[in-house]
């Protein structure tokens, strides 16, 4: 799998959807997809996976494992592409409604892999999780996993071998058991060829988004491999610093106001040589107080789409015209080579006008009376902090009963900038900036005076930030017995 960067998402890239184990069962603890329900009760699906109804108080869920394995084809000179992984999550689950989940017991994970004879090399068998292969069938020992937790791993790599026909080529088939839970089998179909997934990524980055304006984002994404998607693809869209209006039937979103993330439906099929962009824009609200931000699209097989994403179907819905595709020239789209029949995906950026808004950001001293504090200084907010003078400097008058203490830079070590009495102005200190680490204030609390109060100001020049308004901040002191 592929990451998607969603809120949940990441994002954007972001949350690692699949990880190789090493380490053994009881130590990898599963995660819900965010809106997905665990099953209690597995019937026999589509995709060939089946398990049965617990008696006990453990039944063993499994969560996912690839329905479609596409085996690139071998291509000289350039050799044995990369394969996808075959990622197996298991995770204890409850036996019924209401019930807390159990241990598993004693769980072993077998895989007839014998569809690949002819066709590909098996390696890396996996160690960390017990695996042990003996010519094409692949035992993996895990031991016990633990009431609520999980295992998560890849128990083999796949290597295409050459001269290998494109097209159907069986099943590898998957037997899950344990000692107190029924048996789950699952059936991965094997096709050799590949689609490879490829998306746009010539979006032009956007400026001058006024707050609360719109954003709009025409997804695009095609398919340069060799053998088609049949099935249906899935869209996702997630966004940063802006939100989603509930638009397309053929969408659920994360919330039904201030959406951040959107699952959509499309027909298939994909064919190989072909490429799409939906038929109408993507559009997103930029945030009250967003100064940059990113509106995030991926494509997935509907068959092998991101399970860790996945919206529930009780989720909101949009209320207009469902999202469709028209075709398009996908010739400079482009993808991810080590998982290509997988996912692709692309981004737009955009900056609003409150980017060059420089804002200052305000602080606490708290401490005792008497008390001799270092207080880091947090820089502005916003590009186009052009104070004159010295480059980059603050301005600090502190509150009532605080002093400026004055450091050298010859009297400490360290690459730490100290403010200084403001030679210009009695009582006010000037804070160098505005590189990393921070600038530090060292103060006295020479007495306690209520309600005392200070100012941070950062200088803009006002033909690039008009609003001036809000580059001095409130410095205050909070007191400690």
């Amino acid at each position: 799998m592929a990451c998607a960067t969603v809120l949940v998402v990441a994002v954007v890239c972001a949350v690692a959807l699949m990880t190789r184990g090493s380490g053994r069962a009881g130590g990898a603890a599963g995660t819900r997809a965010p809106g997905t329900a665990d099953r209690t009760v597995w019937t026999p699906d589509r995709h060939g996976t089946t398990a049965a109804t617990g008696t006990g108080k453990a039944v063993l869920g499994l969560r996912f494992a690839l329905n479609v394995f596409y085996l690139p084809r071998y291509s000289p000179p350039a050799g044995a592409p990369f394969a996808p992984e075959y990622t197996i999550d298991l995770k204890s689950l409850p036996a019924s409604p209401g019930q807390s989940p159990g241990p598993v017991r004693d769980v072993r994970v077998s895989l007839d892999l014998s569809a690949f004879k002819g066709k590909a090399d098996i390696y890396d068998v996996n160690k960390g999780y017990g695996c042990v292969r003996t010519d094409l069938h692949l035992d993996c020992a895990l031991g016990d996993i633990k009431a609520g937790e999980g295992a998560i791993f890849v128990p083999f790599q796949a290597k295409p071998r050459p001269d290998t026909a494109r097209g159907p080529a069986g099943s590898l088939r998957m037997t899950v058991r344990s000692a107190d839970a029924p048996t789950v089998r699952h059936t991965t179909r094997l096709i050799v060829g590949s689609p490879y997934l490829t998306a746009r990524q010539d979006y032009p980055r956007l400026t001058g988004v006024r707050p609360g304006g719109r954003i709009r984002l025409t997804p695009a994404f095609g398919n340069k491999g060799d053998t088609a998607v049949d099935g249906g693809l899935s869209l996702l869209i997630s966004t940063r610093e802006a939100t989603l209006p509930l638009r397309y039937a053929n969408c659920r979103y994360n919330k039904a106001t201030g959406a951040t993330f959107a699952w959509c439906d499309l027909s298939g099929p994909l064919p190989a040589g072909s490429a799409y962009e939906t038929d109408s824009p993507v559009t997103a609200v930029a945030d009250a107080e967003a100064r940059t931000g990113e509106v995030h699209f991926s494509v997935w097989r509907a068959v092998d789409a991101d399970y860790l994403s996945r919206l529930p179907a009780s989720a909101p819905r949009g209320s207009g015209a469902p999202l469709r595709l028209r075709p398009v020239d996908g010739s400079a789209f482009t993808g991810i080579e080590m998982r290509r029949s997988e996912s692709a995906g692309g981004e737009l950026s955009f900056e609003t006008t409150q980017k060059y808004d420089v804002e200052a950001v305000g602080f606490t001293i708290k401490g005792k009376v008497g008390q001799v504090l270092d207080i880091t200084v947090p820089y502005p907010l916003g590009e186009g902090w052009t104070p004159p003078g010295r480059s980059g400097s603050l301005w600090v008058t502190l509150p009532q009963g605080v002093t400026l203490i004055d450091v050298p830079p010859e009297s400490h070590s360290g690459d730490i900038p100290y403010c200084y009495p403001d030679p210009d102005k009695k009582g006010r200190a000037v804070c160098p900036g505005p590189e990393p680490p921070g600038t530090v204030i060292r103060v006295r609390i020479d007495k306690r005076v209520e309600g005392a109060r200070g100012s941070v100001t950062a200088h803009s020049d006002p033909s690039v930030d008009p609003d001036q308004r809000n580059n001095t901040a409130p410095v205050k002191v909070e007191y400690v017995p």
